[in-house]
């Protein structure tokens, strides 16, 4: 899997990218931890409302789903092994996975920018 890192507000993130249907899929599905400053980036080919739940997944995470422009439209906060479904409020081109609370200790909400290059990602 492919792996970059990313700036919002000014703090770095090291993030693998889920660019296939396979890998939104698996997501961080039976990882037993996560690095600080870790995450994972999915990657949409199109803009939409994007869906997130915690099945077969033992991190507790937030998830930020971010649109078009790159700017955070909305966070939430997930709890391991659960089929809540978490969606975003409008369409998204991206949704950012890191440990739970990585955005509120971080003081990063909705409105910030993430930055990144990536080869053949708008």
């Amino acid at each position: 899997m492919q792996k970059t890192s990313i700036t919002i507000d000014g703090h770095t993130i090291h993030v693998e990218l889920a660019k296939t249907p396979a890998e939104h899929t698996r997501g961080l599905m039976d990882r037993r931890e996560l690095p600080q400053n870790h995450g994972m980036l999915f990657i949409y080919p199109l803009s939409y409302r994007a869906s997130m739940w915690m099945k077969n997944t033992y991190l507790p995470l937030s998830v930020a789903f971010i649109n078009d422009t790159r700017q955070i439209v909305h966070i939430a906060d997930m709890q391991p092994q659960t089929t809540k479904i978490h969606r975003s409020p409008v369409a998204v081109r991206y949704a950012l996975e890191v440990n739970l609370g990585w955005f509120k200790t971080h003081n990063v909400t909705p409105g910030a920018l993430m930055r990144f290059s990536i080869t053949g990602v708008n």
